[in-house]
Formats: structure tokens, sequence, C-alpha cells
């Protein structure tokens, strides 16, 4: 079997390769079977959950654990329903859209169960796509206050899940994608909407963009095509636009986003990890330091509880 895909556990800050796994990660809470736990090199202990239509999982690596939210499978849902109210639901700073935030509240009594006690738990990543990247960011604000470590965020053709207090009291890393003509991260429609944390936008040359202004430039050419297609998916009976120039649904899917970072991860040296030193070269010394294991946190198990949801 192939080794795990490369998580970057050692990485200070943003880090593609750890975009790369957690879009991996974001993908295989779609998959309720397969390799998934072998290909992210998670623990054993590894739990999916099923919450009404939610779904994701806990997972755990050596230093870190993975809290993954799976997104919708309905695209038409996605669109149909992105246009709802922003309410005040604490301990969110401002105003949050409505569904995002009730999709957090089901899940959160066995993603509470599933953590463990603040004190006991390893540092978070957490992370999403379409939904599910909406409900990442949602829950790393209800996560931090409650007193776990949120390491980072890292989302995927997510909607946009607040308005500008939410925005301007959102304190946690965040690193959002998207990727080139994906209309999601446009929804909903309304101005009072706003993204949190810093841009990572995949182009369709292989870059990576992290300036806002290219966003609001992407923004401002798939405005108009991004209302028709709302549109269409609202009224089926009208006609819906000919799409075979514009590639927005390929580009919301998740695997079209691992295929863009897969070609940026082309010209990304790997990091070379601590304990598997470098043969040196001729008259330079390098040192290495092996990490020692009885310095890393022990997993916890989690509490037995009945919150109504289905842990698998």
């Amino acid at each position: 079997m192939d080794d795990p895909i490369d998580s970057d556990l050692e990485a200070r800050g943003f880090s593609l390769r750890t975009a790369y796994y957690l879009a991996h990660a974001s993908h295989c809470a779609y998959d309720e079977n397969g390799d998934w736990l072998e290909k992210l090199g998670l623990d054993d202990e590894t739990t999916q959950f099923t919450c009404g239509e939610f779904h994701g999982f806990v997972g755990l690596l050596d230093r870190v654990a993975v809290l993954a939210f799976r997104g919708t499978e309905n695209l038409e849902n996605c669109l149909t329903d992105a246009l709802t109210d922003l309410v005040a639901r604490p301990p969110y700073p401002g105003l949050v859209h409505l569904g995002f935030a009730e999709a957090v509240e089901e899940v959160w009594p066995v993603v509470r169960r599933l953590l463990g006690p603040p004190s006991q738990s390893l540092p978070l990543w957490v992370t999403g796509h379409s939904l599910g990247g909406a409900m990442a960011t949602l829950a790393s604000v209800r996560l931090a206050a409650e007193g776990y470590t949120v390491r980072a965020v890292y989302t995927y053709g997510s909607p946009r899940p607040g308005d500008r207090v939410f925005q301007k009291g959102y304190g946690l890393t965040n690193y959002r994608f998207v990727n080139d003509n994906d209309l999601v991260p446009h929804l909903p429609f309304r101005w009072c909407y706003k993204h949190v944390g810093e841009l990572r936008l995949l182009d369709e040359h292989g870059h990576v963009i992290a300036e806002e202004a290219a966003w609001h430039s992407k923004k401002r050419t798939l405005s108009g095509k991004a209302k028709r297609v709302h549109r269409a998916h609202r009224h089926p009976k009208k006609t819906r636009p000919e799409d075979d120039d514009f590639d927005w649904l390929s580009d919301h899917r998740l695997a079209g986003y691992l295929e863009a970072l897969e070609k940026v991860l082309r010209w990304v040296p790997r990091r070379r990890r601590p304990d598997r030193p470098i043969a040196p070269r001729r008259g330079v010394a390098i040192r290495s330091r092996r990490l020692d294991p009885a310095s890393r946190p022990t997993p916890q198990p989690p509490d037995d509880g009945d919150d109504g949801c289905e842990a698998a």
C-alpha cells in the first residue's frame, strides 16, 4: 500500500501540503467505506458521525485531531436555499446564516462527545467542503469558545457564513480555498454576507492567488453568470443557461479542488521530516532532532452519552 498523504504536521502557518491533506479529509467525509483511514494515516479511534442529513468524522494524528464536515450532495439545494435569514446565535459574533448555524447545532452534541473535554483534546484542524466548509468555520468559533485549541481551519468552496460584524470578530486562523469559476463561494448573493479568513484562489493556470483584489475581480466577472444560474435553479420550469464554456459545476466539486492543488504541489518541495535526516553534503554538518514519542499527547477515549446522533 502507498504511504499516507503528507499532512505536513511540522508546518507552522499556511501549508499547501496541509491544504491538500485536508482537502482529501473533506473528500473522505463523503466516503463511508474504503481505505481512507490508511490514506490519511489516521488512528483506529477515528469515528464517523451522522446527525440527520449532516455527516463528518473526528480523526486522530500524532499531535493533532481532524474534524471534517461533509458538504451537500445536492448542488441545487445549495443554490436554491442560499438566500436565508441572518440571525444572532451566541457565541458567534454578529449575525450568521440561519441554516449553517442550525446545521452546526444539530451535530454539536456528538462532536463534543467525540472530542472529549477540552483539557484532554489535541489541537484541532477543522475542515469541510461546500456546506461543510461553512459548518467548519462556525464550529471553529464554538470550539474556541469552549476552550479547544483550533490550530487552523481549511475550507473548500464554502459559501459566506455571516455578516461584517462576524467577519471582524472572527479571530481564528482560517484559509478559504476557491477554485477558479466555483460559484458557491459567492453565495448568498445578499450584500450583507461576508467571508472570513485568508483567500487562496486557485486559478486555471495552476497558480494560488492570495490577493483579495483578485477575488473581487473574479466576483465581478462571475456575478452576472452566477445570478442567471441561481435563477434557473430556483425556477426549474425556466430554461437553464448553457454552460458549455462555463465550468462552475466541475470547479465546485471537491475533485476539482484536489486536481487544482495537485497542479500546484508539483512545484512545492517536500518538507524534510525531523525524524528522517537527509545525507549531509560534503563539508557540511547537519544535526537532526528525533521527536520523543513519550512527549506526544495521548488521545483520550470519548465519553459515552446519548445525543440523538449516530456515531459509526
